[in-house]
């Protein structure tokens, strides 16, 4: 190590602790204690460690980002197209601050991104990276070695679960959830079923959310059960799934979809039962399918998550970061909306 530069994996080697930790040790994050992060200081003082190293790229020219985040179909691509939105303004602002946002669009999977984060590692004109998480931890290994090589990556929407990711800007889950409950129980009556469409249950965003759902409910109206419709539905479709549990539960008041691409899937199913006028329906975001089923009444309100704020704020935190600011919040929660159709075009 004489003749070459640290990383934060030799300090960790040191110190018989994880990456992760000393990442939070030396970015003062939470998590750590004090004669933990006192002891890796001393390390990363005594190998003449520079925490801040990223940042003087700054002075070398143009900081170049990686935006990789998913671009799908346009039939289930409703959030993501709020998202990559955001990714248009950011990337006009930051051409003042010398920064250039490289796309680098994925698929639906995890699986999608390892090749894109493969061939980042492989070059040296990559100084940060904005990324969305499928799952808990399966870029988890790759957030490490891109902090090895001094590259910082920030998550919108869905983070990863102790990672060594700088920060992650979104929604809060759990207050998400219980917004939508609130909403849902005072228009439906204080007895029968809610149906709740959890989405993607290797998400934690959307699992916080639903417990947040459910959470409300059982703490203030006991008299509402809960049927939950996830993403993972056998050998039916989403919307097969919920026909067959509208048609097979009358006594279903409300439904609310904790995920903007499974909104129409709901939407749908309400048409093919004709149960639209006569359950409460709450949807998640704003985007332009979603007009008419508001307009007659399929859907009452939809929950507005602020993809584009999410997206755009994100590239601002990772600046911050590079440029040697401190990160005063490693999540920064967007603000919520209720949206109905008086204020739907505000949103849109």
């Amino acid at each position: 190590m004489e003749n070459t530069k640290p990383t934060i994996k030799d300090i960790a080697a040191i110190a018989g602790v994880s990456v992760p930790t000393v990442h939070k040790a030396i970015y003062s994050k939470p998590g750590v204690s004090e004669k933990t992060r006192q002891k890796i200081l001393k390390i990363t003082n005594d190998l003449h460690y520079s925490v801040n190293a990223t940042a003087s790229r700054l002075k070398r020219g143009m900081l170049n980002i990686a935006v990789v985040l998913p671009l799908l179909p346009h039939e289930c691509n409703q959030f993501f197209r709020k998202i990559w939105e955001g990714i248009d303004v950011a990337e006009k602002l930051m051409l003042d601050y010398n920064v250039t946002l490289e796309r680098m669009p994925c698929g639906r999977v995890s699986a999608d991104q390892i090749p894109i984060f493969e061939s980042i590692l492989t070059r040296d004109d990559i100084h940060g990276v904005i990324t969305y998480c499928w799952d808990d931890t399966s870029l988890n290994p790759y957030f490490e070695q891109l902090q090895e090589k001094n590259v910082p990556v920030v998550t919108v929407d869905s983070d990863a679960v102790e990672s060594c990711r700088v920060g992650c800007v979104r929604a809060s889950g759990k207050q998400t959830g219980r917004l939508a409950a609130e909403l849902l129980s005072k228009m439906v009556p204080s007895t029968g079923r809610l149906l709740l469409m959890s989405g993607n249950h290797k998400l934690k965003l959307l699992r916080d959310n639903a417990l947040g759902f459910r959470d409300y409910i059982m703490e203030n109206h006991p008299g509402l059960a809960i049927l939950d419709v996830s993403n993972a539905c056998g050998n039916l479709s989403l919307e097969d799934t919920l026909v067959q549990e509208l048609q097979s539960h009358p006594d279903i008041v409300g439904i609310y979809c904790n995920s903007a691409s499974n909104v129409m899937a709901m939407c749908y199913a309400l048409d093919r039962t004709n149960l639209g006028q006569s359950i409460v329906a709450i949807g998640s975001d704003v985007f332009d399918e979603l007009e008419p089923y508001l307009q007659n009444g399929t859907v009452d309100a939809t929950i507005w998550q602020a993809p584009e704020l999410q997206s755009k704020d994100a590239v601002w935190m990772l600046y911050e970061h590079l440029s040697g600011q401190p990160v005063d919040e490693e999540v920064r929660y967007v603000p919520l909306g209720i949206i109905m159709k008086s204020n739907f075009h505000d949103y849109l």
